[in-house]
């Protein structure tokens, strides 16, 4: 079995704010949220985590996409992120929920029912719902554009 790692690196920049590389390159200055002390105007770690889990989505779909030879003119995710915070040392993830938005090359009744079934397994076979498991509710939505 293929065992990956994966690495990024935050350094602090000014205040509370760190610059955030991958592979040495620098992709964003980020603040935590303003509610944790951070400055306005930044993306912050939840929102990064976010945008990485709906690219990591993106990915698995096209990849499932491309095996079911399926047409895609566009394709979009998004990822909402619920946490709790409980106190300094308990900030939980309660909820996430993705909502995929895929324009087909074809629109067609056969290729929107291969769009589902695509569907069916991204939710299946999702990394994040394999590791987590069912202690954060993770929620799908598709919508055929």
């Amino acid at each position: 079995m293929s065992e990956f790692v994966f690495e990024g690196r935050a350094t602090l920049f000014s205040g509370v704010k760190s610059k955030v590389f991958i592979d040495d390159k620098e992709i964003a200055t980020i603040s935590p949220p303003v509610e944790f002390g951070g400055e306005k105007g930044y993306p912050t770690p939840e929102n990064l985590f976010a945008a990485s889990l709906a690219s990591c989505m993106n990915t698995l779909f096209l990849l499932i996409a491309s095996n079911s030879k399926l047409g895609i003119q566009s394709l979009e995710t998004i990822a909402k992120i619920n946490m709790r915070v409980e106190g300094l040392e308990k900030i939980i993830f309660t909820k996430i929920d993705f909502t995929i938005n895929v324009k087909l090359l074809k629109d067609t009744k056969w290729e929107r029912e291969k769009a589902y079934s695509c569907f069916e397994i991204v939710q299946r076979i999702c990394p994040i719902r394999q590791s987590w498991g069912e202690s954060v509710p993770i929620s799908f939505h598709l919508n055929i554009l």
